[in-house]
């Protein structure tokens, strides 16, 4: 074999061998960034696992609370709605209708409390809506609690025109009227209204309603029998209001544990 043909060989042997070394080199490259790209993700899972996320209270550890509102005194004999000035307002009742402003219950018991835990967590949004009925010329319910951005149904059960004139103070007010049976209307309020404001009726004087808007479902109002409940509350300490048109506010410091089931009483004095 000559020398220049040897030289030829020992050249292209060379040069092969270069192009196999880069190209090993390319392999071992995408395998350092392969195994660093999975270190860090193996770091971030390892990082989440370790600071898992705050787990909601279970609905088997929540606490209720059961109550009873109290009328201490003499009851007030509540007047007569004068509903003769709208003839179908007057025929929805054999027995004229009383103002509800006092209602108080055989035993003593006073109804159209709202009560609701003044620093409860904010709770799930309502699923449901909440619903303010026009019916005999009067608002039912007469008192309610609301959540933000919960759907209120106003609805018109009567053959004759009502306006929806509510006045929050935080929120926006609206005044809406109703002139056919059956019409339905959609409100939200999107604010806390920590105060219970007036809903009234322009047309019927005599109609009058209150709300409150908080940002959890932790509230109730006192039935006819004075009792009332909230329940799913997170253990804790709390502040538990009791509210009343005439009456005012009441205040109580309430402590509930796991699973308790606490009994709580407020009296208002007439």
């Amino acid at each position: 074999m000559s020398a220049r043909k040897y030289l030829s060989l020992l050249f292209a042997f060379m040069l092969a061998f270069a192009l196999a070394c880069g190209k090993g080199k390319e392999v071992v490259d995408e395998g350092e960034d392969d195994g660093a790209l999975k270190t860090a993700d193996t770091a971030a899972t390892s990082t989440a696992a370790a600071t898992p996320a705050a787990a909601p209270v279970a609905v088997a550890d929540a606490a209720t609370i059961n109550g009873l509102v109290k009328f201490e005194g003499a009851a007030p004999n509540m007047p007569a709605i004068p509903m003769g000035a709208d003839p179908y307002c007057a025929s929805q009742h054999p027995t004229p209708a009383k103002d509800e402003e006092v209602v108080v219950g055989p035993g003593g018991e006073l109804a159209n409390v709202i009560v609701w835990v003044k620093n409860a967590p904010n709770g799930p949004a309502a699923t449901t809506p909440a619903v303010l009925d026009q019916r005999g010329c009067q608002y039912h319910p007469h008192v309610q609690a609301v959540q933000v951005g919960q759907t209120l149904q106003i609805k018109n059960s009567d053959n004759t025109l009502h306006n929806v004139h509510a006045m929050p103070a935080v929120n926006s007010q609206f005044n809406e009227g109703q002139p056919v049976q059956g019409m339905v209307s959609e409100k939200k309020f999107d604010k806390v209204e920590g105060t219970p404001f007036r809903v009234k009726c322009d047309v019927h004087g005599w109609m009058k309603s209150w709300m409150i808007v908080l940002p959890h479902p932790y509230h109730s109002t006192s039935a006819m029998n004075g009792t009332f409940s909230i329940a799913n509350l997170p253990p804790g300490n709390y502040t538990l209001v009791a509210w009343h048109e005439k009456y005012g506010q009441q205040e109580q410091q309430v402590t509930v544990g796991a699973k308790e089931q606490k009994q709580i009483t407020f009296t208002f004095k007439g």
